[in-house]
């Protein structure tokens, strides 16, 4: 059995955990858990004590992107697990910034990691940099380093990545998201999709021939696509014979809104104390 326990979102599942924006699941594969993501850190250690959910004995922390919201409580379980495997893409350090006003007087601000990588390193992260699509445990893939069609690429022109002086628009190069081989099918974990979550389905039927997935979970970063886009996402999801969509994070109230008139009781929200299993 495979399960995705979500521990960071928007919303909450359950009432005695808390909600914040940001992303974290706790995913048991084969008898291995590991934790995707560690949201802002700011709901993080109330949920992992409220779920009852020690994080001890993961095997390794697996990071989707390196903006705060999904790397602010990185530092909060290097000090419960002690020294512990790190895998993400190595663009994860870039100077990750967010241009939060429409006047170009004012500076955008850093949104990237807390600490620097000597500074992780220094807590006890041992980083493993991964630039193309790898199998890092059986029937568990880490998806990155992905072909991009513009079309199906969430255009978010708030993100910039600081170079020289200016400012350059951000990619965010390093998103990474999960394939899970489960005995339900193949399970689609994302962390904020913004390569674009179609971009991300096109990758997997082209690297693994997959043409059905049982389940597609976590941030699509939908709230970023025009209507006909998120009709084109649906018109995928259908195409892949989904059976169960979870949103959470960055997905946004509206496209969350028409995702659940369209899939009814294949919808449902992934918010912090959701339990999948599969």
């Amino acid at each position: 059995m495979t399960t995705v326990q979500i521990l960071c979102d928007n919303n909450i599942g359950r009432i005695d955990f808390l909600g914040e924006h940001g992303f974290a699941a706790l995913i048991e594969h084969e008898g291995k858990p590991y934790l995707f993501d560690t949201g802002q850190g700011h709901t993080l250690p109330h949920n992992v004590k409220a779920g009852g959910f020690p994080l001890d004995g993961i095997e390794a922390i697996l990071l989707s992107h390196g903006h705060f919201d999904h790397t602010g409580g990185l530092p909060w379980v290097l000090g419960q697990t002690g020294p512990k495997k790190i895998i993400a893409h190595p663009a994860l350090f870039d100077q990750h910034m967010a241009r939060l006003s429409p006047d170009p007087a004012v500076a955008p601000i850093y949104i990237g990691p807390p600490k620097t990588q000597g500074a992780f390193e220094a807590d006890g992260a041992a980083f493993t940099f991964i630039e193309t699509t790898e199998e890092i445990a059986p029937g568990f893939h880490f998806i990155t380093g992905y072909a991009r069609k513009p079309e199906q690429t969430p255009g978010d022109t708030q993100l910039v990545l600081a170079e020289g002086e200016g400012h350059i628009p951000d990619p965010i190069a390093e998103d990474a998201n999960l394939l899970l081989e489960t005995p339900s099918g193949p399970v689609l974990v994302l962390g904020c999709a913004h390569g674009g979550v179609l971009n991300i389905m096109d990758h997997v039927r082209e690297k693994f021939g997959i043409t059905r997935l049982h389940a597609v979970l976590g941030g699509t970063h939908l709230m970023f696509y025009a209507p006909e886009q998120i009709q084109a996402a649906i018109d995928t999801f259908e195409a892949f014979e989904v059976k169960l969509v979870g949103v959470s994070h960055c997905t946004g109230a509206q496209a969350g809104m028409v995702l659940a008139q369209h899939f009814g009781d294949r919808f449902q929200q992934a918010a912090a104390g959701s339990r999948f299993e599969f």
